[in-house]
């Protein structure tokens, strides 16, 4: 066999609308994929129209753009399905399919694709994963896990402390357990043992049944059963992991403590953004044990695995910051809460002719917050805010426009509530508008 036929030869098909972050970790994940092999198609399915800046960036990545209208179910994965199966017989050379959904109407397909013989690479969001997709592949990838943190420890002290294989790290490991198995059956799928690994590691980064003491992840869950944390199910590899009504002692107590540090977490975090202060580890880091919270009482040996456990679990982002520099925490803002924001909002904000919007506006809007360090409360206080108004009416009238769409409209905004400039903001702004021929001018 040549060397050029031992290179594993890939090619991926990613359901945009089912998984998908932000550019940084799309940029990372496709890194990786590279390094892996030779990849010889790329295909990502979605409605374009909807997310025209992603497909701007995700064809900078070398992907094909396949359009999908959203208005039709299910329209996405039978014409991802339709184009794998094409695929099979147009390019037989490709031994590797990297399949990025979590979507259980796949896994026949993906079953078929192994049955030839095929290696099968699944990327999603594991909480949201159908345990069948997860069982089938031979290589499993959170897609959380490409984000870029860099998220170095504030004190250096801190690296070195790890888990040890002591009763109080094992108990709180059988209660994130738990969670980890919460978290797959509030999301309508089934807990299998592969499945809640890769949740539990993807909530808890610092998770490592090793250091605690035990062989490997199965030694790991039967320890758990026999304390009475979870209990396993039928045979496997049909096995299914449950949370018994009774929990052991403390265990409660330890859930509620580590609620109420993410929920102060966020808190400070907010606070911080809305004072104009600094969000950096350190910082927040300072902040929490003025406060009163020890992250390692609550099982987190450094303050950079409490940090990721609340990313990973949606109350914070950490955004990497430019060269070398300390990332910074925001806050996240979900799309549920950007829904009910928008409810109760976008008559008196956006006037009455404005409904509110689908999915994948709102989905831009919780970006644009992210990529402008704001949150959605300073976002209502800027578009309320009548010296603001005045400066933005002031630019549309030099303009010639009447109104402008809400998303650039919410931009405006927040820009010159940052204390951007006129032309500072009409430049970014007018980035926005290239695809509805407005251009905005200074007075």
């Amino acid at each position: 066999m040549t060397a050029e036929e031992q290179v594993t030869k890939i090619s991926i098909f990613w359901d945009l609308e089912n998984v998908h972050d932000i550019y940084s970790t799309h940029e990372a994940m496709t890194k990786a994929i590279h390094e892996s092999g030779k990849v010889v198609k790329s295909y990502a399915f979605a409605d374009w129209d909807t997310r025209r800046r992603m497909a701007e960036e995700l064809y900078d990545l070398g992907y094909d753009l396949i359009h999908v209208p959203d208005s039709k179910d299910n329209a996405a994965d039978y014409k991802m399905a339709a184009y794998i199966l094409e695929h099979l017989s147009r390019f037989p050379e490709v031994n590797c399919y990297v399949m990025v959904t979590g979507d259980g109407d796949f896994k026949l397909l993906a079953g078929a694709l192994r049955q030839q013989g095929n290696r099968l690479w699944i990327i999603s969001n594991p909480i949201i994963t159908s345990s069948e997709m997860s069982d089938l592949a031979n290589r499993y990838s959170d897609i959380h896990a490409f984000r870029p943190t860099d998220l170095d420890c504030s004190d250096p002290a801190d690296c070195e402390r790890l888990f040890t294989s002591s009763d109080d790290s094992r108990r709180i490991a059988a209660v994130r357990l738990r969670e980890a198995v919460q978290a797959i059956k509030d999301a309508g799928n089934k807990p299998g043992i592969g499945h809640v690994k890769h949740v539990m590691r993807s909530l808890n980064p610092n998770f490592n049944e090793h250091q605690l003491g035990f062989s490997n992840w199965s030694s790991f869950l039967e320890w758990a059963e026999s304390k009475g944390y979870i209990k396993q199910e039928g045979e496997l590899p049909s096995t299914i992991i449950t949370v018994p009504e009774e929990v052991p002692e403390d265990t409660t107590k330890l859930s509620e403590d580590v609620r109420d540090a993410f929920s102060l977490l966020v808190s400070v975090v907010e606070d911080k953004i809305q004072q104009n202060e600094p969000t950096t580890v350190a910082v927040i880091n300072s902040e929490l044990k003025e406060q009163g919270v020890d992250v390692e009482t609550i099982g987190y040996p450094k303050i950079a695995d409490f940090l990721l456990s609340a990313d990973k679990r949606g109350f914070i982002r950490v955004i990497p910051s430019e060269e070398n520099q300390s990332p910074t925490i925001l806050p996240y803002c979900s799309l549920d809460k950007v829904r009910a924001w928008f409810k109760d909002n976008v008559t008196e904000l956006f006037g009455s002719s404005v409904k509110v919007p689908r999915d994948a506006f709102l989905e831009k809007i919780m970006n644009m917050l992210l990529e402008n360090k704001t949150t959605l409360h300073q976002m209502e206080t800027f578009l309320k805010s009548s010296e603001i108004r005045s400066t933005y009416n002031e630019i549309l009238k030099a303009s010639s426009v009447p109104f402008l769409p809400p998303f650039q409209m919410s931009l405006a905004h927040i820009l010159l509530g940052q204390g951007k400039s006129c032309e500072e903001t009409v430049a970014l702004v007018n980035e926005e508008l290239r695809h509805v021929s407005i251009t905005l001018e200074c007075p």
